[in-house]
């Protein structure tokens, strides 16, 4: 039978002005243990409603201090929604520890501290999460008193626990609204293996599978209401939502899509992307210990700033500030053009800044040539010609890589190049931005073989042929696919990636780099006059 939602819940299902649209869940009530058409318990007949603000996934940002899209004003939007429910709950889906200009400098710290002032109850881990490695990680979970780490598929191998249980993570925990014992867990996407250092002992398991590994022990444990702190792609969430069965809740979304609620068989998904933009607040209506209804509002955080007048929570900001104050920022130069930092160019096409990125590692270590990833260069902006600050150079390259010079072949650099064009249409940060060598790729033709011409230094890349590979520490290590260079032998290092570009724009100002035909897309038939040739000369 359809959930029935009381008839004062159906009279709020409308547009909220600029704030949002509520809407109502309707779907067929489960027959599984704790979710049944029955009457209420009799331990506990009434109505409890409970409110979920969800999420964060805030890349280790704080926003600035003038912006309403700050980290101050989304928990003063969430003490606001709080401050109007009966009972309600702050929830993060992972991806807040990295990665940021500030993250580089305190990996992660700050977020911990400003999370705990505003109240956040629990947080799963993102791949972002482990930008700094599981030894920091652990650190984080370990320092972390406010709130609570859980997830039910990122496993310690040499132990066979939860990741992080010694510092005090979960794998799932059970907290009491108003009498219903609430079960959280969370997970992790697979592609963290990939796209994030998880070390040799981290293990992340199938989310399906670990889900419906953990349910029954939720519910075994007395939760009568299951939620998910989701940190995987939407698809794959719906997917554990379809297969597992008995989970009431999913909130949270790698791909950081802005999908709103949705409800797949008896579970109700909700997905407000990523950063300060959205808040979530899902609302329960909880009987006799059983989910009947919910209601659904997408807030945006800048008009929720300008419409209801939202103050700043006055015990993050004080957090914030003292991190902020704690980064220093000066001129190191000028650039005369724009920075194309923009992710989808980064990831699909050659940019300019991938070109002075690439070129500043090539010089860094003295390489034939570089291949960067493009997820390695952040921001999503193109920043205009003027001055450039240091602070600016550790936002675009937060990770904290070190440059590396490979020896490989001819052969393992055409298998690189064709690791970095294989997932472009999902915009993973593999795609390569390259210097000391130029490339033609067909994006109609199938993975692995959509590499149709290569020159180095003017010449024919020679498959037998050895060279020496520019990269960054992650790529060197087998990072966002690049497994075949995990076994190349390592030549020499250089320094910090963020570092060595304030360096070198220090040393050149001003700065012009330029899109230069290093990558062409096409056919191997116009290679020939489009691709352009580039000197293997060390880079000044």
């Amino acid at each position: 039978m359809p959930r029935e939602l009381s008839p004062e819940r159906r009279d709020v299902l409308r547009t909220i002005g600029t704030l949002g649209v509520t809407v109502a869940g309707a779907g067929t009530a489960a027959a599984d243990e704790g979710r049944g058409n029955g009457p209420p318990d009799d331990d506990h007949p009434g109505r409890t409603e409970l409110r979920i603000l969800h999420d964060t996934h805030v890349h280790g940002r704080y926003g600035g201090p003038d912006e309403a899209e700050n980290i101050e004003h989304y928990f003063g939007l969430m003490d606001h929604l709080a401050a109007e429910a009966e009972h309600a709950m702050r929830l993060g889906n992972g991806d807040d520890l990295g990665s940021s200009a500030l993250s580089s400098v305190f990996e992660g710290e700050h977020i911990v501290e400003a999370f705990e002032a505003g109240g956040i109850g629990h947080d799963t881990f993102g791949n972002h999460d482990f930008d700094f490695g599981p030894e920091v990680l652990r650190e984080r979970v370990a320092g972390t008193e406010g709130f609570q780490w859980v997830t039910a598929n990122v496993v310690d191998t040499e132990t066979g626990e939860v990741f992080g249980k010694e510092q005090g993570a979960k794998r799932f925990d059970i907290v009491e609204v108003d009498g219903v014992p609430v079960g959280i867990t969370g997970m992790l996407t697979e592609r963290a293996s990939e796209v994030t250092n998880l070390g040799p002992d981290t293990e992340v398991r199938e989310p399906v599978e670990a889900i419906r590994d953990v349910v029954p022990e939720m519910r075994s444990a007395g939760a009568k209401v299951v939620v998910v702190l989701s940190h995987v792609a939407n698809d794959v969430a719906t997917e554990v939502a379809r297969s597992v069965g008995n989970v009431d809740v999913i909130v949270g979304d790698d791909a950081a899509e802005v999908l709103g609620a949705t409800e797949v068989q008896d579970t109700v998904l909700a997905f407000v992307g990523d950063g300060y933009d959205h808040l979530g607040e899902l609302t329960l209506d909880i009987r006799g210990k059983t989910v009947r209804g919910y209601d659904f509002t997408l807030h945006e955080t800048s008009e929720a700033v300008d419409e209801l007048g939202i103050e700043p929570d006055e015990a993050v900001e004080k957090v914030a500030d003292a991190y902020r104050a704690d980064v220093d920022s000066e001129v190191i130069g000028r650039t005369e053009v724009q920075l194309n930092c923009v992710t989808e160019d980064l990831r699909t096409e050659e940019t300019n800044m991938g070109n002075f990125v690439a070129d500043t590692v090539r010089a860094d270590v003295g390489s034939d040539v570089v291949i960067q990833n493009g997820g390695g260069i952040r921001t999503d902006t193109l920043y205009p010609a003027g001055d450039v600050t240091d602070l600016v150079i550790r936002q675009i390259l937060p990770f904290g890589n070190s440059t590396v010079e490979l020896e490989v072949s001819g052969e393992t650099l055409l298998e690189a190049l064709e690791n970095g064009v294989s997932e472009v249409d999902s915009l993973e940060g593999r795609f390569p931005q390259v210097s000391g060598m130029s490339f033609t790729w067909d994006p109609d033709a199938p993975a692995g073989d959509r590499v149709t011409a290569v020159t180095v230094g003017g010449d024919p890349l020679d498959p037998s042929a050895t060279y020496a590979l520019g990269t960054n520490d992650f790529m060197a290590g087998g990072g966002d696919g690049y497994d075949m260079l995990s076994d190349a032998p390592t030549v020499g290092t250089g320094e910090n990636l963020a570092g060595a570009v304030i360096d070198r724009i220090e040393r050149l100002t001003p700065i012009s780099p330029d899109v230069e035909g290093r990558i062409t897309r096409g056919s191997s038939d116009s290679s020939s006059s489009s691709s352009a040739s580039l000197s293997t000369a060390p880079m000044r």
